[in-house]
């Protein structure tokens, strides 16, 4: 989507939590709304902070008390779920993108991240802040991991519900028009 060459004779284009890695952000703005002809409508849902989305953070910090947080230089997949979080700067690189008539509206639902607490354990494990923190441990991680597992569990085992592990989460939905 960040280089792809399009023609400008679509109303609309859509992102769902993926404009956030953008390596480029700008760029990639700009050549979605070179797919959009005149007056046409961008739309993306992009995270809120860290803050509001403990279905993300909090279990990065439970795997912060045992083990070491990520090292500056380490590899990462982009620049993260939260890099579009700070509504001026993302009104900033849509307004350098060409946007114009930009406008943000709060999204807050519960979202689902297990069937089931050890669902929940792995899935935290695999992606996300706490995934990243677990990865970069290395050996480190594969020593405590029994430690790591049973405090998620139970932190997790809060939010469990007949229906699965709910957390609140909260994002943006942000629109913009190509002039």
């Amino acid at each position: 989507m960040q280089t792809y060459a399009f023609e400008p004779v679509h109303d609309f284009c859509f992102s769902r939590f993926g404009t956030q890695f953008f390596e480029n952000p700008v760029a990639g703005l700009r050549n979605m709304r070179s797919a959009l002809r005149p007056g046409g409508t961008m739309t993306m849902i992009v995270w809120r902070g860290r803050a509001d989305n403990p279905w993300l953070t909090l279990s990065k910090e439970v795997v912060l008390r045992y083990l070491p947080p990520v090292k500056e230089h380490a590899a990462t997949c982009g620049p993260g779920p939260f890099s579009m979080a700070d509504t001026e700067v993302v009104t900033q690189q849509l307004r350098i993108a060409g946007y114009s008539n930009i406008r943000f509206e709060r999204i807050d639902a519960e979202v689902m991240v297990g069937r089931d607490v050890d669902e929940a354990v792995a899935f935290q494990l695999a992606i996300g802040p706490a995934g990243e923190v677990y990865r970069e441990a290395g050996s480190a991680a594969e020593r405590n991991h029994d430690r790591v597992v049973a405090a998620l569990k139970q932190e997790l085992s809060h939010f469990a519900r007949p229906e699965g592990v709910i957390m609140q989460s909260s994002s943006w939905l942000v629109t913009a028009q190509n002039p």
